[in-house]
């Protein structure tokens, strides 16, 4: 894999995307466009195209592939052993192989250090519910709950079936999100501030359970309350204590 390379493509959706683009810079690629309508400024990529489907597509036994990784592993073995060591008009007679040798000595290795499987996650913003759940593509996943009311990162795996996301809020991991559990999720308690929202900064409480009400004591009543009780006290005490 290189960085900082530039790549010709068209206006195909997955060349167009947010996501794609997002991705692309990350690793230090920089896309360019060719004007729609003009193949010609594509040229290269689509003189390979014919000699795939000449030199690879036509010449397949299609009764013989026994799956995409079968045929994937063809058509990595024609590219290696056949495309690539064929002479070029377009490459003066070399072979593709011989022209990018010539020049490897430009090409600006990856930094080792990024984790390309998480690089090609998709990425999409959600806010979480009060019940400390979110959606995505029509699923419902659960987070923790000190993210209730929050605008979050999800990262993904698009091909994967619906599962565990990976959750981001303010540069920083919360963990996975799972799909909800309805009836667990009725059963989370929710430790909320005084005006019912979840402060971020706040640590989560053990287990999730909210803090035990302090045990502050009442203030004195007044001369008119404590006549009013009197009273009341002297109007059972005259029924014989009971309240009928």
């Amino acid at each position: 894999m290189l960085s900082r390379i530039r790549d010709n493509t068209d206006h195909g959706s997955p060349f167009v995307s947010r996501q794609t683009k997002r991705i692309l810079n990350i690793l230090g690629i920089i896309i360019v466009h060719s004007k729609a309508g003009r193949p010609q400024g594509r040229g290269k990529q689509e003189r390979f195209y014919r000699s795939a489907r000449d030199q690879f597509v036509r010449p397949l036994d299609k009764e013989s592939i026994k799956g995409l990784g079968d045929l994937n592993a063809r058509f990595r073995s024609w590219v290696e052993s056949e495309y690539h060591r064929s002479p070029h008009r377009g490459l003066g007679g070399n072979t593709p192989l011989d022209a990018w040798l010539e020049k490897a000595k430009y090409i600006v290795h990856m930094d080792p250090s990024i984790d390309l499987e998480q690089v090609f996650l998709h990425e999409e913003s959600r806010k979480v519910y009060k019940d400390s759940t979110l959606t995505l593509n029509g699923t419902l996943y659960e987070v923790s709950p000190i993210l209730m009311g929050k605008r979050v990162k999800i990262l993904f795996d698009p091909n994967k079936p619906a599962g565990r996301l990976q959750v981001w809020y303010e540069g920083q991991s919360y963990g996975e999100a799972s799909i909800v559990n309805s009836y667990a999720n009725t059963r989370v308690k929710r430790n909320t501030t005084c005006n019912g929202s979840l402060d971020i900064n706040d640590d989560p409480p053990e287990n999730l359970l909210p803090n035990p009400e302090p045990n502050i004591p009442k203030p004195p009543k007044s001369p008119v309350q404590a006549a009013l009780s009197a009273s009341q006290i002297d109007l059972l005490s005259a029924q014989g204590g009971k309240d009928e």
